[in-house]
């Protein structure tokens, strides 16, 4: 009999278990956006590397009208992959998707340092996206390297930054396009 007891005591945990469920997630995910244009470059690679603390998909802010130097994470909005990976899909689509037809004779990687939304004050702030850019050649010869700092106006709020990140984004393609078209030739 204590066996079978034993049997009823884990049907009961397991079911109490099962019962709940898994607790409704009210979390939010985003990601950039498809790309908005097509800037054919003479790339042939783009790797876009994160910071150790950009190795989430955590959706990060400052409040510098409190304390610059705390960096805080929106509790329920998330990327749905790091920053650095979204960024990498961004510019492969412009950048790369469409390339010229011609030798393609570059390989970029770009270093990503910061991509937080900075807040002002409480009603304002400014999506920045921080990091470098080196150019590489054939046998891995470095061409050139950039610093790259992209700041947008970008609301109040974690969804302001979203909405922002597609200018953004599309500003560092602008940008990453002229400097690869003067250094590729």
């Amino acid at each position: 009999m204590t066996i079978y007891r034993a049997f009823l005591m884990m049907a009961m945990v397991c079911l109490t278990a099962c019962a709940g469920g898994p607790a409704k997630s009210d979390l939010i995910y985003y990601d950039l956006g498809a790309a908005t244009e097509v800037l054919p470059t003479p790339l042939r690679g783009l790797d876009v590397v994160p910071s150790s603390w950009l190795a989430s998909n955590a959706m990060y802010y400052r409040l510098v009208y409190v304390d610059g130097n705390r960096r805080e994470h929106f509790a329920n909005t998330r990327w749905t992959a790091q920053p650095a990976e979204l960024l990498g899909v961004r510019l492969h689509q412009s950048l790369i998707a469409n390339a010229e037809k011609t030798a393609l004779t570059c390989r970029m990687r770009i270093e990503l340092d910061d991509f937080v939304q900075v807040f002002d004050s409480a009603a304002s702030s400014q999506l920045l996206l921080e990091g470098r850019a080196t150019l590489y050649g054939a046998q891995q010869l470095v061409l050139a390297r950039k610093s790259l700092r992209v700041q947008v106006p970008a609301g109040a709020n974690a969804q302001s930054a979203v909405a922002a990140s597609s200018g953004m984004t599309t500003a560092v393609a602008r940008e990453l396009h002229e400097w690869v078209r003067q250094v590729c030739k």
